[in-house]
């Protein structure tokens, strides 16, 4: 199967190359500085973007790079008439999914076999239990993702790799965009991009980006709004030297956590816009502060120095219905409970590192070389589990608005949601301090050596439900990679690193999780096409995981397996392939199963939660040339996720069926404004994401039927 992927993979590398010839000669595009995005036509977009931000901490481009390195551009996300992280950004990188479970706080993205890291401007924020709340697209400048570890960014995360989120920040350039955007289920929402500078000299430069939206969903009794307040200021204190202040809030009320679905007749079996939820029950409110002071100076030509203090603090709180298992009496009841859910978190970072350039006779190296310090902190008060009041609800005759406290007795929500007691609370930290240094060596001018070693201390003490535990661990982990320029806009590579990632929680028998530990494995060939109007990536890679959580499949206790090993291939194309036809193509051959496990050995050989197997997304956006019509460009993507694995591992896994999407838009832009309508789910199919069965029960989260938007662009 291997074989079969890598051979398609490098059918589409040569189609795509014979696609674009015919064109390339024409083209009229002045793209010499694709760094700085300077371009003369209207026909190019942002789609291939090589210049990385300072978050990877990374000196050489990403051409020379022993990694597979994907940047995602806010003008692909306009393109698409998305508003947050959370919708359909992983249909732009190969082999990346979301469990689309907590979709109103968490993005919960998987690659690789594995839960990917969450950054933002560097800062990990990987969460001890659920989080960070959803990024919205008023505020992102690009997303950068990075397969496999990053020693060099961070000092824990899973072998599949990590996600930064880059925010927007002051550039000196004035800026005033507007845009509005409107749509199915009475979603309104309004955001402002504003930026320039403040004095005459442009010493001090500014940014702010504001956003309000209210929407409601396709379930019945979903409804939300969420407000984006994020101001920045940049003063240059000279040539040298600069501080960077920003600040985001991000807030948010919303009838519905997930858009889950249960059943005890299959998957798919329930109307689109079922609801275990009722009107009566309150909503849920999240805040999500965050601070970034950045420092930076330059020594001179080759040595700089960049020092980061961040904090960030969320919270949210509500309830929700939920049904553990069937009714036994009568299918066609759920067993609903009420249950509170509430999570606060902070997450403290300091983050110093100093990058320079020397030569050692005919040998150049970038080096770079820091500490990073960052505790995590979280509180919860949950009933899951504990509740013990049932509200019935049938399911082929369901009755709304009708719910009292204790079933119909009354009394306060607490008096039936213990939500000070001992067994309903959890209290954990996580704090590391980590010291790494990494060589970015040119032996030649097209053989580079990439060589990194990371030590890394850290500390836990969990408080899980009444069970104290606290673990103590000293790592070191290091990094080899190598790069060789076949030709000057075409490398292959070849990467050997390790991971290193520290468990919140305690396992089945009281005992503290022990840390996952990875190695992995990966080589791939980069192409660079035309002036770097497009980009190919194929990259293969193995990894090796020890200690992955699992719950059992009949206790539903948390443990560890022995080791799990994930295999794949993954190709991205993105760019502006011809005349005005700018793509986002990627494919992704995922293989993840358990090869150990010492409590449940029937586990061995099943599929790792989450897997998918195939995914394959495109997405296209052409300028149309006929002169009659300037301005107009239609867009069109899909989506294709075949052989899904349940988001449990488990010996009595459920089919899923495949899934496919097709959206389709049209846009219309003209000297300072645009606007573009889009068309999601065309062919309105029944569609199911996430999924899993438990105690005879399904388990699906829905996903909306055809639905459109509208997006109005103005700049001022």
């Amino acid at each position: 199967m291997l074989r079969r992927t890598l051979s398609l993979a490098a059918l589409a590398f040569s189609g795509l190359h014979a696609a674009a010839q015919e064109t390339a000669s024409t083209d009229t595009l002045k793209v010499r500085m694709l760094d700085e995005h300077t371009v003369t036509s209207k026909y190019y977009k942002k789609y291939n973007l090589s210049k990385i931000s300072s978050g990877l901490r990374l000196q050489s481009p990403l051409i020379e790079t022993p990694q597979n390195i994907q940047i995602i551009s806010s003008e692909v996300l306009k393109d698409q008439v998305v508003y947050n992280l959370i919708e359909s950004v992983t249909r732009n990188v190969s082999g990346t999914m979301r469990e689309e479970l907590h979709n109103a706080v968490s993005p919960d993205i998987y690659a690789r076999g594995g839960y990917i890291n969450a950054q933002r401007n560097g800062v990990d924020l990987r969460p001890l239990i659920k989080g960070p709340l959803g990024d919205d697209a008023a505020m992102i400048e690009t997303i950068e993702f990075v397969k496999g570890p990053a020693g060099f960014m961070t000092a824990l995360s899973d072998p599949a790799g990590s996600y930064n989120i880059v925010t927007k920040k002051p550039t000196g350039i004035k800026k005033n965009t507007i845009k509005m955007m409107s749509g199915s289920y009475d979603l309104f929402r309004a955001e402002a991009d504003l930026g320039g500078v403040l004095d005459e000299k442009g010493k001090w430069q500014y940014r702010f980006n504001l956003m309000g939206m209210s929407t409601k969903g396709f379930l019945q009794f979903d409804n939300g709004t969420r407000l984006l307040i994020a101001p920045a200021v940049k003063y240059l204190a000279g040539n040298k030297t600069s501080f960077t202040l920003e600040y985001i809030y991000q807030g948010m009320n919303y009838m519905l956590l997930s858009e889950a679905q249960i059943s005890p007749y299959g998957y798919g079996t329930l109307p689109r816009n079922f609801s275990i939820s009722d009107p009566n029950t309150k909503p849920y409110r999240a805040k999500d502060h965050n601070v970034f002071f950045t420092a930076a100076h330059r020594f001179n030509d080759n040595w700089h120095l960049t020092s980061r203090i961040s904090n960030i603090n969320n919270e949210y709180n509500g309830s929700i219905f939920w049904v553990y298992g069937k009714n036994n009496h009568n299918p066609d009841i759920l067993n609903r409970y009420y249950v509170y859910d509430g999570v606060g978190y902070n997450t403290f970072s300091v983050q110093t590192y100093i990058q320079g350039k020397f030569n050692t006779g005919a040998i150049k190296h970038a080096i770079t070389g820091g500490i990073d310090f960052n505790d995590k902190r979280n509180n919860t008060t949950d009933t899951w589990e504990t509740a013990s009041t049932i509200y019935p609800l049938s399911i082929s005759n369901p009755v709304y608005s009708q719910v009292i406290n204790n079933n119909g007795i009354g009394g306060s929500f607490e008096s039936e949601n213990d939500i000070s007691g001992e067994k309903n609370k959890t209290k954990g930290r996580l704090y590391y301090f980590s010291a790494y240094v990494m060589d970015e060596v040119s032996l030649t001018d097209k053989l580079k050596l990439n060589a990194g070693l990371r030590m890394t201390q850290s500390n836990a003490d969990f408080n899980q439900y009444g069970t104290k535990t606290v673990a103590s661990d000293f790592v070191v982990t290091p990094r080899v990679g190598l790069n060789y320029m076949l030709l000057p806009a075409m490398s292959v590579y070849a990467l050997y690193d390790h991971s290193y990632l520290p468990q919140a929680g305690v396992a089945y028998d009281g005992s503290p999780l022990k840390p996952l530990t990875g190695k992995s494995y990966e080589a791939g060939i980069k192409k660079d096409w035309y002036d770097g109007t497009w980009n190919t990536t194929l990259s293969v890679y193995q990894i090796y995981r020890q200690r992955t959580i699992l719950r059992d499949p009949v206790s539903n206790a948390i443990y560890q397996t022995g080791e799990n090993r994930s295999e794949g291939v993954e190709l991205d194309v993105r760019g502006r392939i011809t005349k005005g036809l700018n793509i986002v193509v990627n494919y992704a051959f995922t293989e993840s199963n358990i090869t150990k496990d010492e409590k449940n050995p029937e586990m061995v050989g099943m599929a790792t939660p989450n897997r998918v197997k195939h995914i394959q997304n495109t997405w296209v956006n052409y300028a149309l040339p006929i002169p009659k019509l300037p301005g107009f460009a239609v867009s069109a993507g899909y989506q294709y996720l075949a052989g899904r694995a349940e988001r449990f591992t488990t010996t009595n896994e459920e089919p899923l069926k495949d899934f496919f999407r097709l959206d389709a838009g049209i846009s219309y832009t003209r000297k300072k404004f645009s606007i573009n309508v889009i068309v999601n789910n065309l062919l309105d199919e029944h569609l199911y994401s996430t999924a899993w069965k438990r105690n005879d029960m399904y388990y699906w989260v829905q996903t909306a039927p055809r639905n459109f938007r509208c997006a109005l662009t103005v700049n001022i």
